[in-house]
């Protein structure tokens, strides 16, 4: 079979434009990642870090019970049935601390 000069480089051509169209095509997708993950990154950096601070707590704790202060029931709009204190913590850190306050002096969770 013979092929001609032109037809080799019609088709050399064509090779590399699909290259380079598959190429732009994957900087496209790398673009719109890139994006989504900025998004997503400044999602996550809005929103409050509620971190244990089990120091804070158990001096919170240790100051409570040496004032004689029976800790609440539960007055917040976070708690269901099955959670413990740690679930608490992704909405504020003082129902968080409460929590266990009232964990370590009943020994239970909220009803």
């Amino acid at each position: 079979m013979h092929v001609c000069k032109h037809t080799i480089i019609r088709i050399t051509a064509l090779s590399l434009t699909l290259v380079v169209h598959a190429t732009s095509v994957h900087a496209n997708d790398d673009d719109e990642l890139a994006k989504l993950q900025a998004q997503l990154n400044a999602e996550v950096l809005s929103k409050p870090f509620l971190a244990e601070k089990p120091e804070e707590v158990d001096a919170y704790i240790k100051s409570m019970l040496e004032q004689n202060i029976k800790p609440q029931e539960y007055q917040g709009t976070y708690w269901r049935p099955g959670y413990t204190c740690r679930d608490l913590l992704r909405y504020s850190w003082q129902e968080y601390r409460n929590c266990r306050y009232y964990y370590r002096y009943y020994g239970h969770y909220y009803f």
